[in-house]
């Protein structure tokens, strides 16, 4: 998984990726991909939030509250972290858009395969 947090003009202000093994789904992936950029937002004391991902399932999920059986536990742990953040927000964008990210994952499932 990999993720990036930016300032609002764009500045990167951390970039972080991980690997795990036995992720089920894309779904889960971008899920553990986006508590660890709020846990991160958190150890930076940072205020507000705008989470950008291009899993429409999980955005949709986190904007209209829905639980989804898949990603619960996790789901949850975003809940939770979301709470100390305002505003919050979860918008979806192109995979494309999410090139840097998605290149951030890639290296960490690399590191992965390496091991």
């Amino acid at each position: 998984m990999g993720w990036i947090i930016k300032s609002r003009d764009g500045e990167v202000i951390c970039r972080g990726s991980s690997n795990r093994t036995h992720v089920g789904s894309a779904l889960m992936a971008e899920a553990l991909a986006v508590r660890e950029a709020l846990r991160k937002a958190k150890e930076l004391n940072l205020q507000s939030l705008q989470i950008f991902s291009d899993s429409q399932v999980l955005v949709s999920a986190m904007c209209k509250g829905l639980d989804l059986n898949e990603i619960a536990g996790v789901q949850q742990d975003i809940k939770s972290l979301a709470t100390l953040f305002c505003p919050i927000s979860f918008s979806v964008i192109s995979r494309l858009e999410n090139s840097q990210a998605d290149s951030l994952a890639k290296s960490g499932l690399d590191r992965l395969m390496l091991a």
